[in-house]
């Protein structure tokens, strides 16, 4: 584990794989077999494991390994049909970003986060921004009610008067 700045908070992770190339960078893979975040919201920082899996490895937490420079930070997708589809999160349409850069304004949002919520006056969401317009399946919806106040209704409706 690795302490995220002055929180009082740990973060530790374990990554499917982690190439060192010769230059002495690295690069991060995650294998995923199933549904995953896309590219712009793995980039954007929306699902930041790749990112912080880098900024871990940067900061030494796979001991066996020092602590190189992140390179590339990338999915494998593994198909049913056989198929094997990499894919970089460092480079989407109107962004491209180094995987040290992307490691380390992770790092800055985790710790900003964590001392955010350590304040007994932060609230806490069920979800800051949900992946897909209509996503009510979050972990903490039912709390947060989120079926009853977004089923919407007659805007101008009143109670017949």
């Amino acid at each position: 584990p690795i302490a995220v700045g002055a929180t009082g908070n740990t973060l530790s992770g374990r990554a499917d794989r982690i190439d060192l190339r010769r230059d002495g960078t690295a690069d991060i893979i995650d294998y995923k077999t199933g549904a995953l975040p896309s590219k712009p919201q793995a980039h954007r920082l929306l699902a930041p494991q790749l990112a912080l899996e880098a900024a871990l490895l940067a900061r030494g937490a796979f001991a066996e390994l020092g602590n190189p420079p992140p390179a590339d930070l990338c999915y494998v997708r593994l198909r049913a049909n056989g198929t094997v589809e990499p894919e970089s999160i460092l480079k989407i349409r109107d962004s491209e970003k180094s995987g040290s850069a992307l490691a380390e304004e992770a790092w800055e949002r985790l710790q900003k986060l964590l001392a955010h919520y350590q304040s007994p006056d932060a609230g806490y969401l069920s979800r800051a921004l949900p992946f897909k317009e209509g996503d009510t399946e979050g972990d903490y919806d039912h709390l947060a009610r989120v079926l009853e106040w977004s089923a919407g209704g007659d805007a101008g409706a009143g109670d017949g008067e």
